[in-house]
């Protein structure tokens, strides 16, 4: 029998990682996306770091991963979360989380194609349900920005494929410790993209912001990578995927009590959607190992 205590710190990574797009469109209020970025990861490097030397996880980086380290970093906490921000700033809180809990979706995909893993009709059917749901979401009629839909969905297909290459380091290295070498690469490109965009953009740096910044480093992403490597440790990996349904409902929730969002039926029909074509492919990618 589970014991229930170990699903605590998952509850709680889910809680994080969907309250984190509600966080970020209050920030986005007053600092740029791109900006924003870059101040979180100014927060969630040294953050990281604290907690490998206390938990004594850090371990030198052999010559031959450098490379994949730097392409983690350029593909995933570059240019998939650059346009993750981007494509918030133009979505409610709710629609850019659902958008963003389709990695489920996306990596079986890329696995086949990439790692040469067999790619099944159920994988397929997976897809065409998820993508399905998105349709209805965004609608014929335009009813969601479909440029911040279609960054979203870019973003979520980076870094699906940054998840796909992090498997060639993955058992070598803590995933803390390739996360934040990972931000390291990332901090570069990312830091010379705000200070191109500050030349067209206002910053205005106010108490509300730079706390929501403090949450998206520390809370969203030290705490959020913390929780999440605990329940890998007490679980299965494929059982825990199967709670990232729960990431759209925190922020849907947390959109219509701190936003004012508002939920369309369309958009609790998509949802549902959406998360069964997630719930689907973890039961297939399960019922294979």
């Amino acid at each position: 029998m589970m014991n229930k205590r170990n699903l605590i710190p998952l509850f709680g990574t889910f809680l994080l990682w969907g309250s984190l797009y509600i966080v970020s469109k209050i920030a986005l209020r007053s600092i740029p996306p791109v900006t924003l970025l870059a101040m979180r990861y100014l927060v969630s490097i040294p953050a990281l770091f604290v907690i490998l030397r206390l938990r004594r996880a850090m371990k030198p980086v052999a010559a031959g991963d450098r490379r994949t380290i730097f392409l983690i970093g350029f593909v995933g906490y570059f240019a998939s979360f650059c346009l993750q921000m981007l494509g918030i700033n133009r979505l409610t809180g709710s629609v850019s989380s659902l958008l963003g809990a389709m990695n489920p979706i996306f990596i079986p995909i890329l696995a086949a194609i990439f790692l040469g893993e067999r790619l099944t009709a159920a994988k397929v059917g997976c897809v065409a349900v998820s993508m399905a749901g998105v349709v209805m979401i965004v609608g014929v009629g335009g009813t969601v920005d479909p440029l911040g839909a279609a960054l979203m969905l870019a973003s979520v297909f980076l870094w699906s494929s940054a998840s796909i290459i992090i498997r060639r380091v993955g058992g070598r290295y803590d995933p803390m410790q390739i996360a934040m070498l990972a931000m390291l690469a990332a901090l570069p490109f990312t830091g010379a993209w705000a200070l191109m965009e500050l030349r067209t953009a206002s910053c205005t740096l106010t108490a509300q912001s730079l706390l929501a910044v403090l949450y998206m480093g520390l809370m969203g992403t030290a705490a959020a990578h913390t929780l999440w490597n605990t329940s890998l440790s007490l679980m299965d990996a494929s059982f825990c995927s199967m709670f990232y349904p729960l990431q759209p409902l925190v922020s849907s929730v947390l959109g219509v009590l701190i936003l004012g969002e508002q939920i369309t039926p369309s958009f609790v029909a998509g949802g549902l959607i959406i998360c069964c074509g997630i719930v689907l492919a973890v039961l297939s990618g399960r019922k294979k190992a």
